[in-house]
């Protein structure tokens, strides 16, 4: 009985179910054609024998996996933990699961993506924040369905404005960060930047330049780095031992960032926030302990509505459905480091 189990077969199910092969094949791959009476008696045979489908094979055939592939670009902090799980969640409640692959670099990056897109594998994509330069790749007739998290373009050559979204309100945030820091007293930001090709990056970097140029008593620096504790608190050394430029209040693109701002800032002796200001951006678990002002990022309920777009779009592939694009607001968390008008004298 128990290898039974294991070698179960299509035309074995559709026999103990008194159905077609043709049938079993379609409940498995959720064709609608199947009336409910017939779909529960298959359903009940695959449960009893605890059969297991050959997604991959599944998929070859031109049926439905069952498989949702997540790419991301690398592992480097809890954003890409807590957006994979929250994206989970709602593969579980329409019985998906997920294949996720980490690329090193962009060329990795794109054959993993095209890999996926044609190889009739998975059913449908998800693009965590991407390096934006796979937004200069052609989107082709047949590709399955992908939906992009923390990234969205608005180009129409390429075919990815067509593509659904979900990304987070950056500019709202930045604006809540730096009115926060006016009213402690600081007037001249420094704004630890990341990389142009990382799209909240980019996104906050304009938010940033267009607050300084609204507020003519403002000053605002920029200072590159990428979004690591290590390269944060690379670029605050260097800025702080090459420019003559003051600052009161140093702005992170995200915690990493802030984390290593902190770390150069105990290096050189000064006093946070007593002679400067630190605040961040996601509100990674760190965060809290440390005291970092921060922008909270809803980063289960990003992954969640991510996943809900692409669940819709698969669900109604043979409707003309508009594309989606979602935004998530974040909140301001203010914590010891920028509350400069409460620090000791």
């Amino acid at each position: 009985m128990n290898e039974m189990k294991q070698k179960l077969t299509l035309r074995q199910i559709a026999k103990l179910a008194g159905t077609s092969k043709s049938t079993v094949s379609r409940v498995l791959t959720s064709h609608p054609s199947v009336s409910p009476k017939t779909r529960a008696r298959i359903d009940a045979v695959i449960k009893k024998h605890k059969f297991k489908p050959n997604l991959f094979a599944r998929g070859l055939a031109g049926g439905r996996t069952g498989l949702i592939a997540v790419l991301t670009s690398e592992i480097n902090s809890g954003f890409y933990a807590e957006v994979i799980k929250g994206i989970d969640q709602v593969a579980s409640q329409h019985q998906g699961h997920l294949l996720s692959s980490f690329a090193h670099g962009i060329d990795d990056y794109i054959d993993l993506w095209e890999s996926f897109a044609e190889g009739g594998r998975v059913d449908g994509m998800i693009l965590i924040a991407p390096p934006m330069e796979i937004l200069n790749c052609k989107l082709r007739p047949g590709m399955i369905p992908v939906t992009l998290c923390s990234c969205r373009t608005q180009d129409m050559k390429k075919g990815w404005d067509q593509v659904d979204s979900v990304t987070v309100d950056n500019e709202t945030a930045m604006i809540d960060v730096l009115k926060h820091l006016q009213e402690q007293g600081c007037s001249r930001f420094g704004f630890v930047a990341g990389p142009d090709n990382v799209f909240d990056a980019l996104e906050r970097k304009r938010a940033f330049e267009k607050f300084i140029a609204e507020h003519p008593n403002l000053m605002g620096s920029l200072i590159p780095a990428h979004m690591t504790r290590e390269s944060g608190r690379t670029a605050i050394l260097n800025y702080l031992q090459q420019s003559s430029l003051p600052v009161d209040a140093f702005v992170a693109v995200n915690d990493l960032a802030a984390l290593g701002t902190l770390e150069a800032l105990k290096e050189l002796g000064l006093a946070v926030p007593k002679n400067v200001a630190v605040t961040g951006f996601d509100d990674d678990s760190a965060s809290g302990i440390l005291g970092l002002t921060t922008i909270h990022m809803p980063m289960l309920d990003l992954g969640r509505e991510t996943a809900r777009l692409l669940f819709e779009r698969l669900a109604r592939q043979r409707e003309a459905l508009p594309v989606q694009h979602s935004t998530v607001g974040m909140t301001l968390k203010i914590r010891t480091t920028s509350l400069r008008s409460q620090s000791p004298a």
